[in-house]
């Protein structure tokens, strides 16, 4: 039998799955095919996304990338283990800058972030990415000229060898089940992205009040369009912010060589993946402009390990 995470959470800092074997594709789909399951029935879901009362201490962050020292990090000023009443948000985990012989290992990144949802099942919130469902599609994306959706592949394949079909599909499951965007009560919306503004016409909107079926997650699906969105404009940001009745929004998805960049005066785009990464702690009973945010801002650089 595949060993599990243990029930006593992982110290500060520490990896999360360093107790496991992340070599044994057992392991490595009891993971994956667990996590999916701890996300669909994650306490705070409604549909696609998840719905984040006050007196909550939400952590966002910002694109990942296989960023190692900067998920260790994360996890410790997320600090899960002081009380149920703090949250972790994370995505766009894999398709690091690192290669070893042309493949991309990030898959082994993705089994932590799984083994930390179970061990803190409903304090940490996963969202979907564009690489991720890129990686759950097939659909290459060239980063410095290298199709990291295949380098992904290869990365699999050496490691999981005549099991990495099996790992695929298990993985595959866990990226489907991951949210869509997280509403808090005090009208910031937290997402990977929301669509461009020349998609709006044809984006349907209730996406976020289902769980995203196979065809909104494929290229033209109103949850493809989602993760994707770039060239947002206030108008835009209006028009959605009306719709899901929110104020503010706190995305990922595009560069952001300080950390963080302002988008619209209601959207704030974080990058937590490289040395000016930055997370943003969002106190959920707490209302925020924009100025507000960027005073909350915290540089990952200045938590030490």
């Amino acid at each position: 039998m595949p060993s599990s995470p243990s029930s006593k959470p992982p110290s500060p800092g520490i990896p999360p799955g360093s107790d496991l074997d992340l070599q044994d594709p057992q392991v490595v789909i009891d993971l994956f095919e667990r996590a999916a399951d701890a996300n669909l029935h994650d306490g705070y879901r409604y549909g696609a996304i998840a719905q984040v009362p006050a007196q909550r201490h939400l952590l966002m962050t910002g694109d990942l990338h296989d960023h190692g020292l900067n998920l260790q990090r994360i996890i410790k000023l997320a600090a899960l283990d002081r009380s149920a009443d703090r949250v972790l948000v994370l995505h766009e985990i894999v398709h690091g800058p690192n290669f070893i012989n042309g493949r991309d290992l990030s898959i082994r990144t993705l089994a932590r972030v799984a083994a930390l949802k179970l061990q803190y099942p409903n304090q940490v919130l996963l969202l979907q990415a564009n690489h991720e469902l890129a990686q759950l599609g097939g659909q290459g994306i060239s980063k410095d000229g290298v199709n990291v959706v295949e380098a992904f592949d290869a990365g699999v394949d050496f490691i999981y060898q005549d099991q990495a079909q099996a790992v695929n599909d298990a993985m595959r499951k866990f990226i489907y089940s991951l949210l869509l965007g997280i509403r808090c009560s005090n009208g910031v919306f937290c997402s990977h992205s929301v669509p461009s503004p020349r998609k709006l016409e044809s984006f349907d909107h209730t996406v976020i009040d289902r769980v995203p079926t196979h065809e909104d997650l494929s290229p033209g699906g109103s949850g493809y369009e989602m993760v994707w969105g770039r060239n947002h404009t206030p108008q835009s940001a209006e028009q959605l912010a009306n719709l899901w009745d929110v104020e503010i929004f706190v995305m990922g998805h595009q560069p952001a060589e300080m950390g963080y960049i302002i988008e619209t005066r209601s959207m704030l785009v974080l990058a937590s993946d490289h040395a000016h990464g930055m997370v943003l702690p969002v106190n959920t009973s707490s209302r925020y402009d924009m100025d507000q945010l960027i005073e909350s801002l915290v540089p990952l650089a200045s938590v030490s390990i």
